[in-house]
């Protein structure tokens, strides 16, 4: 595992999910780079669970992966056969399977798509990725 790929992603998964929580807070309209219209989708029942902005968790998880990325780097042993890496596995699973749940949820329900959603997928699958391998 190359914890300087985690840092690169969870800073780029915190960005898209910074961008979203942004937009809509301030009542700002969502430039998607393809075309679509993501305001549709964020601002759709399917953009909180339990009442919260899915954002909201979404960038305390890529903190969460940035500082455990950031502490393997400065001793690589530190989290090594530890609960704390099963438990950094678990939350990037849970992450995978609820985006891809949105996926679904834009494909399937909504038909509209937010490139900055699909972004953030493609990124918790590749940290997933990077954590098992």
């Amino acid at each position: 595992m190359n914890p300087f790929y985690l840092i690169i992603l969870s800073v780029i998964g915190f960005a898209v999910s910074f961008y979203i929580y942004y937009s809509k807070k301030h009542d700002k309209h969502l430039y998607c780079v393809i075309g679509h219209d993501c305001d549709i989708v964020v601002h759709s029942k399917y953009g909180k669970t339990f009442g919260i902005e899915n954002t909201i968790p979404g960038m305390f998880y890529f903190l969460i992966i940035f500082f455990y990325g950031f502490f393997i780097v400065l001793n690589r042993n530190i989290f090594k056969e530890s609960i704390i890496y099963y438990f950094i596995v678990g939350i990037s699973l849970a992450s995978v399977l609820f985006s891809i749940y949105l996926v679904f949820v834009q494909a399937f329900v909504l038909k509209k798509w937010c490139d900055y959603c699909v972004i953030s997928t493609i990124v918790s699958l590749l940290i997933l990725i990077i954590l098992i391998f």
